[in-house]
């Protein structure tokens, strides 16, 4: 029975790499084995070991693409072809032998040619494995708005805290390393989000059957309305609506316009902007985080707050070109005095509760706080925040008992077996047990910045973060911490 599993499932040896024959051989054994008596713990661990090893041959692609790229240069440099593209065919052989559509390689083959030539570090830990090409893919793609030495620079870090992408998607890998970038390019994004404002348009296409609406809305606008509409479609799924999500939105967006409701017009629109005190009032350039849409540069996030263009963004209209290192040297700022202290007896981040459900106030503070679901690599929006330790077996309702998860992530850790523990006083960190045996971490992304930073003083010292204290006894689990 083996023999006909190890047949059915051999993995392919190409013609030109038989010496793996072997190697694959004894894989292709233990795996049939595994497929016919496996266990749960014995199934996912495979599925563990064959990423890793699908994630080493995308990066030896990624190598074998860059190589090809510099091939297709030189020919095409010394035949004096294409002298105004001399990579050009590059991209579509590459997407021919990755059988991919061809668009979208271009980018593919400039973040080969980072991971090759400023990134070691990155290239060591995809090639073991420890990354998959999506998630390579998003630390690489915004790294190409920086040149070659804040690349090296970042890389660098990225040794130094090598779990820095530990249990993340690829949206918030993406994210993270962007929020590294607009650090040293907020004008030159500041400049192209307003220029694509300008660009705004709705375009209805008759269809067979329907009308279909496409469009583009300025950045603030867009977002603004895009949350509207999923929290009033949650709100009427909630109260037994039968429609669907998607359903009611569009039925949302035309309602006002085809019906007309003169007392609900207009709609009250907000948004969220979440920016530290020297974003707003010294020029600093850590980026600031607009809810449902992600990290926007400190520059723009400023304006939004002005209702107006600030000034010193005017050499940037006339000269948009203009590469963000000059802006380092002739921006100037006043000096202000900053007040701001830590935030004391802030009710929203120390309160607790006896209640069932959490108020409205702690909810929202957890949804700004984790930005995703908290399953480590799902990138789904938060639509419920949760109980960590379930409240029936006595969690309580507070804030270092509290995650953000999408609804179906929140279903999934109801599964027999599964068991999650808050890990650490201020952490906001999360131990997991699928039931598998493997355990993940999960740990709530820094508010501003790309890394978490401690500052021993204010846990210590500060009224906002201190709640109700974990104990070995009340949490009932046997494991040591692995990260105290």
């Amino acid at each position: 029975m083996y023999e006909a599993m190890q047949q059915r499932h051999r993995p392919p040896v190409p013609p030109v790499h038989t010496e793996c024959t072997a190697v694959l051989t004894a894989l292709s054994t233990q795996l049939a084995r595994t497929l016919e008596c496996g266990s749960t713990a014995d199934c996912a661990a495979a599925i563990e070991e064959l990423t890793a090893l699908t994630a080493g041959y995308d990066y030896l692609k990624a190598m074998l693409a860059h190589q090809l790229e510099k091939e297709v240069f030189r020919t095409n440099e010394n035949n004096g072809t294409h002298a105004n593209d001399l990579t050009r065919g590059a991209a579509s052989t590459v997407a021919l032998a990755r059988k991919r559509d061809p668009r979208g390689h271009r980018s593919y083959l400039a973040n080969a040619r980072i991971l090759a030539e400023d990134t070691p570090f990155l290239a060591q830990r995809f090639a073991l494995g420890e990354l998959t090409e999506p998630q390579a893919m998003a630390i690489l793609t915004p790294l190409q708005d920086v040149n070659a030495a804040r690349r090296t620079a970042f890389d660098t870090h990225f040794r130094a805290t090598p779990d820095l992408f530990d249990g993340m998607g690829p949206k918030q890998i993406s994210e993270t390393v962007t929020q590294y970038t607009l650090q040293f390019e907020s004008h030159t994004k500041s400049y192209r989000i307003k220029e694509a404002g300008t660009d705004r348009y709705l375009r209805f296409t008759k269809d067979r059957d329907c009308i279909r609406v496409n469009g583009k809305l300025p950045l603030a606008a867009g977002t603004a309305l895009q949350q509207h509409l999923r929290q009033e479609s949650r709100r009427l799924r909630q109260h037994g609506d039968p429609r669907t999500r998607t359903q009611l939105q569009a039925d949302l967006f035309t309602a006002y316009p085809l019906a007309g409701h003169p007392d609900k017009l207009p709609l009250a629109l907000n948004i969220k902007l979440v920016m530290t005190d020297k974003t707003l009032f010294l020029g600093d350039r850590t980026p600031a985080y607009l809810e449902g849409y992600g990290y926007i540069p400190a520059q723009h996030a400023r304006e939004l707050i002005a209702g107006a263009e600030i000034r010193n963004e005017d050499y940037f209209h006339h000269y948009p070109d203009a590469h963000d290192d000059l802006a380092l040297r002739i921006e100037t700022f006043p000096d202000i005095q900053r007040l701001y202290t830590a935030p004391g007896d802030s009710e929203l981040i120390a309160m607790d509760s006896t209640a069932r459900a959490f108020p409205p106030g702690l909810k929202e503070f957890i949804k700004i706080r984790d930005k995703h679901c908290r399953t480590p690599y799902c990138d789904g929006l938060v639509e419920e925040v949760d109980h960590v330790i379930q409240h029936h077996l006595g969690g309580p309702t507070n804030v270092l008992n509290a995650d953000g998860r999408c609804a179906l992530c929140n279903k999934a850790k109801e599964s027999p077996n599964w068991v999650e523990v808050p890990v650490g006083e201020f952490s906001h960190s999360i131990r997991i047990n699928p039931g598998t045996g493997a355990y993940y971490r999960s740990v709530a992304p820094p508010v501003t910045g790309y890394r978490h930073r401690q500052f021993p003083d204010l846990l210590t010292q500060s009224k906002w973060v201190r709640g109700k204290p974990w104990t070995r006894e009340e949490l009932e689990d046997p494991l040591e911490d692995p990260d105290p």
